[in-house]
């Protein structure tokens, strides 16, 4: 359920990122140019993704702790994400990954 929460905060926050007129945004991906160029939609879809994972970690953790698991998650994925995403250090290949070892790892 982690994993599903990390997922989701970063799809989240990653549509938000690439609504944003200030960064530095690359058009490798169909995904990717279809959120630069429809930013409401993006906005409001990586809003609702976020919520999501705001409502699955109360759920998951409880009221206190499910919110403050979802800000401790949202600001290292916010912060790997700029950090990271202009420089293109990771892609889509090792992002899965990462996601496939820790589905592994916590139901293990």
């Amino acid at each position: 359920m982690t994993t599903l929460i990390t997922v989701i905060t970063f799809l989240g926050f990653y549509a938000l990122y690439h609504t944003s007129k200030r960064a530095l945004l690359f058009r490798s991906f169909k995904v990717e140019q279809w959120m630069q160029a429809n930013r409401k939609r993006a906005g409001a879809g990586g809003l609702s993704l976020l919520a999501a994972a705001l409502v699955l970690s109360v759920v998951h953790y409880g009221f206190g702790a499910g919110i403050f698991a979802f800000f401790v998650i949202l600001m290292t994925l916010g912060s790997l994400v700029v950090i990271l995403a202009p420089l293109r250090f990771v892609g889509y290949r090792a992002l899965l990954l990462i996601v496939a070892l820790a589905i592994t790892f916590e139901f293990l």
